[in-house]
């Protein structure tokens, strides 16, 4: 029972990881394309305007999403009781859309800075309804990755072909941004048509406030965290330097949310399993279940860390052209915050959420969000978007830190310290492949994917040899599942 549960959290992961691993592809034919169609300038007013509508959406979503996955994994299997809980989530989250289109309407009226963004701003803030109906937690919920993976993927090819054929010149930033749009209405309208195979979704008045609202608002606090470590750059540097200073910025943090989007996906799907364990008052295996999630996320997350810091001149060239080569040294530096954002990301989603210690890190979220907006607004005139970069890590790093050490109070890891040891062999040996490789290979494309095929390559052999637990777990599950395909097969033909 044990390993069926441990190699479908896996697969789960796997889903998930292939779904934020489709997400690349957008980025990577779109962004290079954008980049060069728009301009750095024009690039600029986009993610400024992108990055105000931003704020309104996590306004609307409060912490509705985070809130409801918790706790709707520990009464799934009652079919009328999630029913009404589900009409409150979905009632307060439609009250909670109005109100931010109400604060988005006067914040425009108060900023005469926001004037100038007009079309723009309108066009994207239609995603805040969009992602209200969309009801993305009923799904992880009851864990169905597969199809939110495949819509996902249908949705990014859809979008991309808009791309080529309709944005051609550099006055083409508002179809960008209805394109944008259109991803995430059309993933959302389908995602609320097919929710209701789990669930028939309806308002309410009755919203339960009492029972909800403390725990919800204390969750999106924690929301706050994630928007105002990428977002709040990129609007105080909208507001302190140029566009051109935020086009060249948006390169990196595109990076940065590609590959956080990617490997987030390992510790997304675990929330409602280790929910519904201590639901079940399973602490043993709430404890081996993390320590299982905590080694593969040091395993991915390390690696990729080392290839962003040893190719990121590589990384901008390929996603932009030479114009944007200044956004190397910030995406080197949002590379070293990926390791304090997704251990933050761990010890307060699957670790403290779930163990309701929500109070903790609301406090651990105050902090790094005004250290964050402080410093940005005291560096940023210096230093610009390698400033921006410098205190995301600081924030991050307040995050981590303090999330992990009241974590470790309530939970105890296993084999954490054999998996650093082993980790680091690996990722030594990435950095001198892509040392020589660097030296070797004058083409950009080539050398690219030499460095990410020899590394990857390499980096999971030397894993499997060292026998890597996060690894070998995934290789015993397919290696059974094989076997025991294999043998309905044979039962079948007999």
């Amino acid at each position: 029972m044990e390993m069926n549960n441990r190699s479908s959290l896996k697969i789960n992961m796997i889903l998930n990881a292939i779904k934020g691993i489709m997400g690349i592809l957008f980025p990577l034919i779109s962004f290079p394309y954008v980049s060069k169609i728009l301009g750095v300038v024009n690039l600029g007013k986009y993610n400024f305007s992108s990055s105000v509508i931003n704020y309104f959406i996590l306004f609307a979503g409060l912490g509705i999403s985070t809130y409801a996955i918790r706790e709707g994994a520990k009464i799934r299997e009652n079919p009328l009781i999630l029913k009404k809980f589900s009409a409150e989530m979905f009632s307060i989250n439609i009250l909670s859309t109005l109100v931010s289109y109400a604060l988005l309407i006067i914040f425009y009226c108060i900023s005469s800075k926001l004037h100038g963004y007009r079309s723009l701003l309108f066009i994207l803030s239609m995603q805040i309804l969009f992602k209200t109906i969309g009801v993305e937690w009923i799904y992880s919920i009851f864990e169905d990755y597969l199809y939110i993976t495949i819509r996902s993927i249908l949705f990014q090819f859809v979008s991309l072909a808009c791309l080529l054929i309709f944005v051609r010149t550099d006055s083409d930033v508002n179809k960008y941004a209805i394109i944008t749009v259109f991803a995430v209405a059309g993933a959302n309208i389908l995602n609320y048509m097919h929710s209701k195979r789990y669930c028939k979704f309806r308002v309410t008045k009755k919203l339960n406030l009492k029972r909800h609202i403390r725990p919800i608002l204390i969750l999106f606090a924690m929301s706050v965290t994630v928007t105002i470590y990428v977002s709040s750059d990129i609007t105080i540097l909208g507001y302190l330097c140029s566009d051109e200073t935020v086009g060249l910025y948006s390169v990196s943090t595109k990076v940065y949310s590609i590959i956080k989007t990617i490997l987030s996906s390992i510790l997304v799907v675990s929330i409602p399993r280790l929910s519904a364990m201590l639901g079940n008052g399973a602490r043993t295996d709430f404890d081996r279940t993390a320590s299982d999630i905590y080694q593969t996320l040091i395993t991915i997350v390390l690696p990729a860390i080392t290839g962003i810091i040893l190719v990121s001149e590589d990384i901008v060239l390929l996603l932009s052209d030479e114009t944007y080569i200044e956004a190397s040294p910030s995406l080197r530096l949002l590379g070293i915050a990926l390791f304090f954002c997704l251990g933050a990301w761990f010890w307060g989603q699957c670790i403290l959420v779930p163990l309701k210690m929500d109070t903790v890190v609301f406090r651990v979220t105050v902090v790094s969000a005004i250290v964050n907006i402080v410093l940005n607004i005291i560096l940023i005139p210096f230093w610009k978007e390698e400033a921006a970069a410098f205190t995301t890590i600081l924030a991050e790093g307040i995050s981590f830190f303090w999330c992990s050490i009241q974590g470790r109070k309530h939970t105890k890891l296993s084999g954490i310290g054999r998996t650093y040891r082993k980790v680091g062999i690996g990722c030594v040996v990435i950095a001198v492949i892509a040392y020589f490789i660097k030296i070797a290979i004058s083409s950009l494309y080539l050398r690219l994917i030499s460095t990410v095929s020899v590394t990857g390559i390499m980096y999971f052999g030397i894993e499997i040899v060292l026998k890597n637990e996060a690894i070998s777990d995934i290789f015993i599950a397919a290696k059974g599942k094989f076997k025991k395909n294999k043998k309905r097969n044979i039962g079948g033909l007999s």
